[in-house]
């Protein structure tokens, strides 16, 4: 049975043209696992609320379970200073752009710095639960710029049968609830990802 361990980090860490190339690609495969998250969570609030929460809510939690093989691709794989900030910097730039709150993406800058720290101390089950605290920002004001949330709601054009829909799980219990297993799923994601890694995408080159 092979050990999971960390892998030791090259003499030469700064990034390389080919490392940009394949972190580029490897953020966008992650942007789109996120997207299976994002559709995990709408099948399973429909399922178990009868659609009667909004479902971006919990997709912090959804996304922790599955971006973590991806998660770990990045983090063992190009293995160099900065990659994570700059992934998760593009995502944090990436769902403001496309129309999420501004908040979010100062929310997941920072938890960029925090990852890329945890990074350099080899710790990924830490930098991977940042980036996923970090997602958490992008309802963050939902909580607690309720008055600014609905205003940015209003702004995409969203009903206000949809607006009622979506603050009505912005009370603290679903906030503790998200925070709480976001953690849990994120530990899960890291120990699956890592699993998968190197027990198959190490050793299958990739």
């Amino acid at each position: 049975m092979t050990e999971l361990k960390y892998i030791n980090k090259e003499e030469n860490k700064n990034l390389q043209i080919k490392d940009l190339i394949t972190l580029g690609l490897y953020t966008i495969l992650l942007i789109l696992v996120m997207a299976v998250g994002i559709g995990i969570s709408t099948l399973l609030t429909s399922l178990i609320f009868g659609g009667k929460v909004y479902f971006a809510t919990y997709t912090s939690i959804t996304a922790a379970l599955v971006c973590g093989s991806v998660y770990s691709l990045i983090f063992n794989k190009i293995n160099k200073n900065m990659a994570i900030f700059i992934m998760i910097a593009i995502i944090g730039i990436f769902m403001t752009v496309s129309g999420h709150s501004v908040v979010g993406g100062v929310v997941l800058i920072g938890a960029a710095v925090l990852a890329e720290i945890a990074f350099r101390y080899g710790n990924e089950y830490l930098s991977y639960l940042f980036f996923n605290l970090g997602n958490i920002g992008l309802i963050l004001p939902m909580f607690f710029m309720k008055d600014a949330y609905v205003k940015h709601l209003q702004n995409r054009n969203y009903s206000q049968e949809k607006i009622n829909l979506v603050m009505s799980s912005s009370d603290m219990k679903t906030f503790i609830f998200i925070v709480i297993f976001t953690i849990i799923f994120s530990i899960i994601g890291t120990y699956l990802g890592r699993k998968l890694y190197f027990k198959n995408f190490n050793k299958a080159g990739i």
